[in-house]
């Protein structure tokens, strides 16, 4: 014998058995016994909810022995042809395959006037029925109208929109729901208590969060992991079965975007496609990840299959990276995400995408360590430097400090550069170990002098002043710091350009362009060579 698919090992014999669809059974099973049966139904959501299910179980109760009943039997003859597919006056067809307007014509058109041949009804499932072209529309129009006395059409699609609002209108509605994760849940023990295989809570919410309130995806991919299983199912082994990555490995991931580690953000995602995980469902994974932690931070309980332990973990993570950050980097993640399917390097696509979550001079600061010529690096002194910023930027989260703190030092006996610059080497030390990217930023800034009852710190980048410039908190966490180091509670400092002192303004004129000799000149002592 054939194996037999979970899904339709386990398909719902009787409306008892639908599950997460509350709301049509008890319409139906009230129509039934108030004997109110319409000539034409129109079941309506998204795949895997039950909608052929239900269709078949509709049918048994039209035409079981002891019908019409809410509750076939589903031990007669008529029941049991309708479950092995047998059944002679069920006719099931699939708009997909048989969309055109002769199919219709021979099928239904011209079949419908002959009386059933063991039940009160002749009844027409049509799934998927949006996908009939405009003629078979047309030409079943008029039998969905007005049917004969012993017909009764189940019409079922997953995009209502597209069914014509002339068949709508000639059909009864009803719309299925997703199911919920309580209910995914309570599905999956049910199929493995039957098929006695153990499974683990986490496991089997994993798997109910990626079916996405599709049954029939659930039973699918709880096949799969029975399969992996060897009669036990695992979170590990679903992961692993399902191309996702562990939680840990994304969490260290979010961590390294909002502390600014792009080093260990890049690593990580390169030790998960090592796995062999593939960029898209990388980003995938992390979605799901960003999802439940969106959950976690704004205390939406829907994760009703999580155990306390699991929800007071995601409660603290979410804590740990905050709603904002939370939404912002789950909106880029998300645009990234559509974006890598047309990428035709996808690998070198998802760097990008994961450094875009770090704020620009961090990914600059790594572009520029990845640039830099050999013999550079090789000199004692440049070694040396990089190796402080590393060791100072990319700090343990778990030791960083909360805030910044200087020791205090003498008060400076003059204000000029020079004299200064010893306070303002440990104020932006102090600054790194709480927030290394702003530390970095500025390492290559210079506290120049005093200006009225501040101080003037001057930034070789116009791109710096202006992220200083948006961030007023951070200002005055830096004027703090320096605060201590000077023994002035006050202290405020003054934001200005390297170059001028004050902000860029636009050129006043456009310098000539190089030509004739003086260009020939140029090029042969930039690139060595005479021109022809």
């Amino acid at each position: 014998m054939s194996h037999l698919a979970l899904y339709r090992k386990y398909r719902s014999q009787s409306f008892d058995d639908l599950v997460g669809q509350q709301h049509i059974v008890k319409t139906l099973q009230a129509a039934l016994d108030d004997g109110k049966i319409a000539h034409a139904y129109l079941f309506t959501g998204p795949r895997g909810t039950g909608k052929t299910s239900t269709a078949r179980i509709l049918a048994k109760a039209l035409n079981c022995k002891s019908g019409p009943t809410s509750k076939p039997c589903n031990e007669c003859n008529i029941c049991n042809s309708i479950t092995s597919g047998t059944g002679g006056d069920v006719i099931e067809l699939d708009a997909a395959s048989e969309a055109g307007v002769e199919e219709v014509r021979q099928h239904i058109v011209e079949n419908a006037r002959y009386a059933p041949m063991e039940g009160r009804y002749k009844i027409y499932i049509i799934d998927e029925v949006h996908d009939l072209s405009n003629k078979a529309f047309d030409a079943l129009l008029k039998t969905i109208e007005e049917p004969p006395p012993h017909v009764v059409f189940i019409l079922a699609t997953t995009e209502y929109s597209k069914v014509p609002i002339t068949i709508r209108s000639r059909c009864q509605k009803y719309e299925f729901h997703r199911g919920s994760v309580t209910d995914l849940i309570g599905r999956l023990e049910f199929v493995c208590r039957s098929e006695s295989i153990a499974a683990d809570k986490a496991a089997l919410l994993a798997i109910a969060r990626m079916a996405d309130g599709g049954f029939r995806d659930a039973l699918t991919l709880l096949e799969q992991a029975m399969i992996r299983a060897d009669r036990e199912i695992t979170l590990k082994g679903v992961t692993e079965q399902l191309g996702l990555i562990d939680d840990e490995l994304i969490d260290k991931m979010l961590i390294a975007a909002v502390e600014g580690d792009a080093e260990t953000l890049i690593l990580s995602a390169d030790s998960a496609v090592r796995m062999g995980k593939d960029p898209r469902g990388i980003l995938e994974s992390i979605l799901y990840r960003l999802s439940e932690l969106t959950y976690a931070a704004y205390e939406v309980d829907v994760s009703e299959g999580a155990d306390p332990e699991r929800r007071a973990a995601n409660h603290a993570m979410a804590v740990r990276i905050g709603r904002q950050r939370l939404v912002s980097i789950r909106s880029s993640i998300a645009e990234a995400h559509k974006e890598i399917r047309s990428a035709s390097l996808p690998r070198l696509w998802l760097e990008v995408s994961l450094l875009r979550l770090i704020d620009g001079q961090d990914a600059k600061r790594v572009s520029n360590a990845q640039t830099e010529p050999v013999q550079q690096r090789g000199t004692p002194a440049p070694d040396q430097q990089n190796e402080s910023k590393k060791a100072a930027v990319f700090v343990d989260p778990a030791k960083r400090p909360k805030k910044p703190t200087v020791p205090a030092m003498p008060p400076p006996t003059s204000f000029d550069e020079q004299s200064l610059a010893k306070y303002w080497t440990a104020t932006v030390e102090a600054i790194k170990q709480c927030f290394p990217s702003a530390g970095a930023m500025l390492d290559a800034a210079k506290l120049v002098g005093k200006e009225g009852t501040g101080y003037v710190v001057a930034l070789e980048s116009r791109f710096q002043l202006e992220r200083l410039q948006n961030k007023p908190e951070l200002q005055e966490i830096i004027s703090s710091a320096f605060g201590q180091a000077v023994s002035e509670k006050d202290c405020k400092l003054k934001f200005e350009l390297a170059e001028t002192g004050s902000p860029p303004t636009e050129p006043t004129s456009v310098q000539s362009p190089v030509e004739g000799e003086a260009l020939a000149r140029l090029v042969e002592d930039v690139f060595q060579v005479k021109p022809e």
